[in-house]
């Protein structure tokens, strides 16, 4: 396992947020599917509501659906790709997050593997962080902010 996850974000995205790590909701991270198409019958989805549906229905084919969780992934190049997808910024940033510090401030971890078979996006290995009250990430997990160019 990785010692460090990070998250990669636009210049647009880290003002908008002052350099915070917020979740688009800030509900308990659960989820309950429908029977109206959203998901295949493949055995992937739970009956009921509960976290396992919320990591499939947070990372399902990258919707950007909205949970309290935040995506992460243990490889910086993941990152960056992520902080410059739009390719119109020339700097971005990434945050560092310490991985042994997530229990000592109450954030839970979900990796993605481990609940879904097929992840939309496998080479980012993600892994999705929710805060014990499902808002903010602590800063103090993350141990740097890198300003990263393109």
């Amino acid at each position: 396992m990785s010692k460090y996850l990070y998250r990669g974000v636009n210049p647009d995205f880290y003002q908008k947020t002052n350099g915070l790590l917020l979740p688009k909701t800030n509900e308990r991270f659960e989820y309950v599917f429908k029977y109206d198409g959203t998901i295949k019958h493949d055995g992937s989805a739970r009956y009921g509501t509960c976290e396992h549906n919320a990591v499939l229905r947070h990372e399902l084919r990258q919707e950007g659906f909205p949970t309290s969780g935040i995506s992460t992934t243990p490889h910086l190049h993941r990152a960056m790709y992520y902080a410059f997808s739009e390719q119109k910024y020339t700097q971005a940033f990434v945050y560092k997050i310490d991985r042994k510090l997530l229990g000592e401030y109450d954030v839970k971890e979900y990796v993605v593997s481990k609940y879904l078979p097929h992840p939309s996006v496998p080479e980012d290995n993600e892994v999705i962080l929710v805060a014990q009250d499902f808002g903010q990430l602590p800063t103090s997990i993350i141990i740097e902010i890198l300003k990263v160019n393109a």
